[in-house]
Order: structure tokens, then C-alpha cells, then sequence
């Protein structure tokens, strides 16, 4: 039989603390996943533009470049879809058997990694942007 929590009448949100690395990376995934069907909806709505014209796609690429904020967006898009990657390999790893003892240090190695491939790639997205 399994245990129960009992929360009382107010849920205590102080609990964060007691997550570990597991509930982490389950709520990491969970968050990018998100963001990343967002994005899909984001991005159609800009290709929409070239039923218009190239002219006209042309613009809204070049006009949305210019935004700074636009440039910042590309980067934490970019850190988005690489911890997703990253996760997801991991992920497929620990349903086939493999590194089930060494999840937490896989779950922390995806995100130095996600971090390394994300700070090499600012300048390459910030050039030209001021």
C-alpha cells in the first residue's frame, strides 16, 4: 500500500528545497519541452510572411534581427534546445539500463555542457547586434 502526504489545508512551497536531481531534470524537461512547442508556434507565424512576398520575408528577418531583445531570445532559445537534447539522450540512456547509478551526474553534465555550448555561441549571436 502506498504511503500518504498529508499537506494540511495550505501546501508548503518550501519543499523546493528537499528536490533532488531527478525532480530537477524532470522539471528542466518538462519547462524546455514547453517552450520549445512555443517557439514552433513563434516561428511559423514568421515563415507566414513569405506567402507575401520574398521582399516581404526578407523584412521581417531583418527587422527582427535589429531587436536586441530578439538576439537575446536566439541565445536562451539555443540553451533551451540543447538541455532538451542533452536531456533526452540521457534520458533514452537510463530506459535502456544504462547509467541508472550515475543519473545525477549525467543530469549536472548536461547542464555544463548546455552551458559550455551556449557561452561559445553569444558572440556568434550578439555580431552585429550593436
Amino acid at each position: 500500500m502506498s504511503q500518504s502526504y498529508n499537506r494540511g489545508l495550505v501546501e508548503d512551497f518550501g519543499r523546493w528545497r528537499e528536490f533532488s536531481a531527478g525532480m530537477w531534470a524532470w522539471i528542466f524537461h518538462k519547462f524546455t519541452g514547453w517552450v520549445l512547442i512555443g517557439y514552433l508556434f513563434t516561428h511559423i507565424a514568421v515563415l507566414s510572411t513569405s506567402t507575401a512576398g520574398p521582399e516581404t520575408y526578407t523584412a521581417t528577418i531583418q527587422g527582427l534581427e535589429s531587436i536586441f531583445l530578439v538576439r537575446v531570445g536566439e541565445v536562451g532559445l539555443l540553451a533551451v534546445a540543447v538541455f532538451h537534447i542533452l536531456n533526452g539522450v540521457r534520458l533514452l540512456f537510463v530506459d535502456l539500463g544504462m547509467g541508472l547509478e550515475s543519473q545525477d551526474k549525467s543530469f549536472y553534465a548536461s547542464l555544463v555542457v548546455t552551458a559550455v555550448i551556449v557561452l561559445a555561441s553569444v558572440p556568434t549571436f550578439m555580431q552585429g547586434a550593436f
